[in-house]
């Protein structure tokens, strides 16, 4: 089965699919090794990593493509992946769908924000298009795609300043607009669950479960309740990574050795098992 098959069938399964985002080839196929079905890109994350700069905008198409290309020809599940706010208007949206289906990925989301967009968990205002302007966007990226179970996924972040029925109103237009899936970038109190679910809106619900936010406080029976088929998980990898270089590189400068921290890092037999070493090599006695 296709890939792009594989996440659209998962987004209209009935209860939810955890998604693991990476930004890395070697992370997206622990993900995989773990058992999860999809793997996402957070913009978030690969501004970060590929750039060493906050979510503000920085990163470009070419930049994402080149990313996503090498995540997805690593693994074999779907990768989803956050492309800001299509990297321009409704038109330019139109490349940036048919480059990322060309790198190989399952589907993208695509919010509303202005392309001077910033992440929804730093705190600032999140000013958003035009609501005319987003839903044209949304067609965009549906003509674009030459795979008809290619995953657009609307993200709107209109709650921040204009309050959830407004996002709620956009997400129903994303639904006209032809979107797969909508991710109401919000809080995700309970308050705001029962919202959405006392909102009853025609398209599954992406939720955005980073524990910078309140949404993974929510057990996930609640969330498939409310209508949520996808639960994305942006923040464990970029967290534990960050959190774990931070205390050993602490602990290396503090003592100069890491004796006492092996404990703590994955044997080179694990760390070989998880580029597949083994399978190289006995490639290696086939070939040469």
């Amino acid at each position: 089965m296709k890939a792009t098959t594989k996440l659209k069938k998962l987004v209209n399964t009935p209860g939810v699919s955890l998604s693991v985002s990476a930004h890395d080839a070697l992370l997206a196929r622990l993900v995989e090794n773990a058992g999860f079905e999809i793997i996402g890109v957070s913009g978030n994350t690969v501004a970060a990593s590929y750039l060493g700069m906050p979510d503000m905008g920085f990163l470009n198409l070419s930049d994402m493509v080149n990313v996503c290309g090498r995540i997805a020809s690593a693994v074999s599940i779907p990768v989803l992946v956050d492309v800001d706010s299509g990297y321009g208007n409704a038109m330019q949206v139109v490349r940036t769908v048919k480059e990322l289906e060309r790198a190989g990925v399952a589907g993208v989301i695509i919010e509303d924000q202005i392309d001077y967009k910033k992440c929804g968990m730093i705190d600032a205002e999140h000013p958003v298009i035009d609501i005319d302007e987003y839903a044209s966007k949304i067609r965009a990226a549906c003509m674009a795609r030459t795979d008809p179970d290619f995953v657009i996924c609307a993200r709107t972040d209109a709650t921040r300043d204009h309050g959830i029925e407004e996002a709620i109103k956009r997400a129903r237009v994303s639904h006209d607009a032809g979107a797969d899936m909508i991710d109401i970038a919000c809080q995700g109190t309970r308050d705001q669950v029962d919202q959405l679910k006392a909102a009853n809106l025609p398209i599954p619900l992406k939720g955005n479960m980073d524990e910078g936010k309140k949404l993974w406080e929510n057990d996930n029976d609640v969330l498939a309740d409310a209508g949520f088929s996808v639960l994305s998980h942006p923040g464990l990898l970029r967290y534990i990574v960050v959190g774990a270089a931070m205390r050993s590189l602490e602990h290396l400068k503090r003592e100069g050795n890491t004796r006492d921290i092996h404990d703590q890092m994955c044997t080179v037999k694990e760390y070989f098992d998880a580029v597949d070493l083994n399978g190289y090599l006995e490639m290696e006695k086939k070939v040469l």
